[in-house]
């Protein structure tokens, strides 16, 4: 499987019927397992932990067997006894987790075999599923830890661990593969990843579409913003830019292409937009709520301190699209295609779509864990959409077994959906805890973060540059969540430090994250759109920077204007916000060369020098910037009637 292959793309309709069948209610299982325990409370640590990572590891490789059957029958069956490794791996844990959580007891030899067996299992099932990049880190890592103090000398040797401490600390306790972040992934990601497939199985997708149709349907360029609209309102529940561009963009896309969208423009604008879900309200994939256990905060504030950046995002997309729009002179949507707002929040079919997330949102305000809400949102979920089945039937007279049937394979499909996303998601986070444990286990964490100091001379500017090249970099073939999780872990450190507040730093480096989907060379959501455009990669690539220009600055807002993240009073949160989009409008104008008329590059020139002013945290250049501004209005609007009468 490529470095870029999706959750949806573990089990492809290849296998033979009884054997795809099989898998699927592998991952409905999986799946069940988690609505289960995020309702009725967790088993005990280690149990817990060991069934999330075992069940993921193994059912990743039932879905490859799956994959491989006709073409390979001998390789699946080495698939199948992979995964019941892995799968076994996780059990005895379960199994044993009494015994392995006493410091009294020594290993014994099956534990070190299972230990060693699962841990070159997950690595494995990581690889398949993920790329290269993540594993071969943890391989690396691996190696310093076990072998580096034979070779490796200087301030850089690590402390030697006997095969027993490293099995003990990697695979038998609550640490290493069975650790935080498998925590996180088994009480929080994985509930939120199985409600946002059930949301779209059972029909959110049209409500979400024919939402964002009718808010920006009328506005210039309406397809365009229709699609971002949508893109933001899949993203926060979906969590992937990769998997938000191919169910969204295969049909935005297209609609973009025949409003009269060059193609490399319309899949730049789906890209952008789809990698910027991640960072949006209420829900905002998975980060967010491993950033929350590992800062130790309500989800709730994070949220807050995420929604002004999230607006200025989609801001920035939203005056691209305009600018281009009325460049081309692409009109809105007909009106009589606009939908009414009663057919959209009024129907049947926004209360599946909008009442979870409505619970969610009420239930985490009221200071319930975000298990239990994601749990609670996921069962009202199920029961709204059995509920409209009903209606639907004693409404129009249908027959209530077909409808019965729809809904069962609507709810089968996804589960299993969501099973599939989940175990990718498990796979990646047993990896990424391999590599952050060494990290913590050898120091050398900390000796990165101190070499990263003394590389910037301890200056705020030049710890924020090379942050944000790590992110981009480590983000080009991994997901978000295991960019983010490994750069925290090493930069978010040293911005603490500089005086940055723990909240800020992540928020930073989350961001860059998320931006990595669409900077080149290797960035995953753009090469999905270009694929669903029929455009040449880097001719998508250089418009979704084109469209996403005043985005990358708006971390470096963040940090520079605290009050963009909730911190300080409305007044000065206000004037933040009006000079940060003041910026983003000038910086979209000039980047695509329109802004109340056609720009030459003086005019654009002079609009980024404005933007530069703007963007530097002084009040006097904030005069600065607004007055250049000002002026540049004013000469666009003197000159506009002289251009009319030519």
């Amino acid at each position: 499987m490529n470095a870029h292959a999706q959750p949806h793309d573990v089990v492809p309709n290849r296998a033979p019927a009884p054997l795809l069948r099989a898998v699927q209610a592998c991952f409905i299982a999986y799946a069940v397992f988690h609505i289960y325990t995020s309702l009725f409370g967790m088993l005990e640590p280690l149990s817990q932990r060991g069934l999330f990572i075992g069940g993921g590891i193994g059912f990743v490789y039932f879905g490859l067997a799956a994959d491989r059957w006709r073409r390979a029958p001998l390789a699946a069956i080495g698939d199948i006894a992979l995964g019941l490794a892995g799968a076994y791996g996780g059990l005895y844990v379960t199994l044993h987790a009494d015994r392995l959580m006493d410091i009294m007891n020594d290993l014994t030899p099956m534990d070190m075999a299972m230990g060693v067996m699962t841990i070159l299992v997950a690595l494995e099932a990581a690889r398949r599923t993920i790329g290269l990049s993540l594993p071969v880190m943890a391989v690396i890592s691996l190696c310093f830890y076990l072998l580096g103090n034979q070779v490796i000398g200087g301030n850089w040797r690590p402390p030697r661990v006997s095969y027993e401490t490293a099995i003990s600390t990697l695979y038998a306790s609550t640490g290493g593969l069975f650790g935080l972040l498998s925590d996180i992934g088994t009480r929080v990601v994985a509930i939120y990843v199985v409600m946002g497939s059930l949301l779209m199985a059972l029909g959110a997708g049209d409500v979400f579409m024919r939402a964002a149709t009718l808010v920006a349907g009328r506005a210039y360029g309406g397809p365009a913003k229709v699609a971002v609209v949508t893109s933001a309102l899949f993203g926060t529940i979906s969590g992937s830019a990769v998997a938000n561009v191919m169910s969204v963009g295969s049909i935005t896309i297209p609609t973009m292409i025949r409003a009269g969208y060059r193609k490399a423009f319309a899949a730049g604008i789906e890209a952008t937009a789809s990698a910027g879900g991640q960072i949006m309200p209420p829900v905002m994939g998975a980060g967010a709520f491993i950033m929350a256990e590992l800062l130790n905060i309500p989800y709730t504030t994070i949220a807050a301190a995420a929604a002004i950046p999230a607006v200025l995002y989609f801001s920035a997309i939203y005056f691209s699209i305009d600018c281009y729009a009325r460049d081309n002179d692409l009109m809105p949507i007909p009106r009589e295609e606009v939908p009414r707002v009663r057919d959209v929040f009024l129907s049947l079919d926004a209360l599946v779509a909008f009442g979870p997330l409505v619970l969610l949102v009420w239930l985490l305000a009221l200071d319930y864990t975000p298990t239990f809400a994601g749990g609670a949102a996921t069962l009202s979920l199920i029961a709204a959409a059995a509920l409209v089945r009903v209606i639907v039937c004693l409404r129009e007279r249908r027959a209530p077994a077909q409808e019965a049937r729809r809904f069962l394979v609507q709810l089968w499909d996804g589960l299993a959906d969501g099973g599939k996303s989940v175990v990718v998601i498990a796979a990646l986070l047993a990896t990424a805890s391999l590599l952050v444990t060494v990290l913590s286990a050898t120091g050398l964490g900390v000796k990165f973060s101190q070499l990263l100091l003394s590389f910037s001379g301890e200056h705020l500017v030049g710890v924020l540059l090379v942050a944000a090249g790590l992110c981009i970099i480590l983000g080009m073939d991994v997901p978000t969540t295991a960019s983010y999780l490994l750069t925290a872990s090493v930069v978010a450190p040293v911005l603490i430090k500089l005086g940055l507040a723990p909240l800020t730093a992540h928020l930073y480096i989350f961001y860059f994250a998320i931006l990595s989907a669409i900077t080149p060379p290797v960035c995953a959501s753009v090469y999905a759109a270009a694929t669903i455009a029929g455009e040449n990669f880097w001719t998508v690539a250089g418009q979704a920077l084109r469209i996403a220009g005043a985005v990358f600055l708006i971390p470096f807002m963040m940090v520079y204007r605290p009050e963009l993240t909730m911190n300080g009073s409305v007044l000065w949160i206000l004037y933040s916000v009006v000079i940060c989009w003041t910026m983003v409008v000038a910086i979209s104008g000039a980047s695509i060369g329109f802004l109340l008329g056609p720009l030459g590059w003086p005019e654009r020139l002079f609009l980024y020098a404005a933007a530069a002013a703007l963007f530097y945290p002084s009040p006097y250049a904030d005069a600065v910037g607004v007055a250049m501004i000002g002026l540049f209005l004013v000469i666009r609007r003197i000159r506009r009637p002289a251009r009319r009468l030519a």
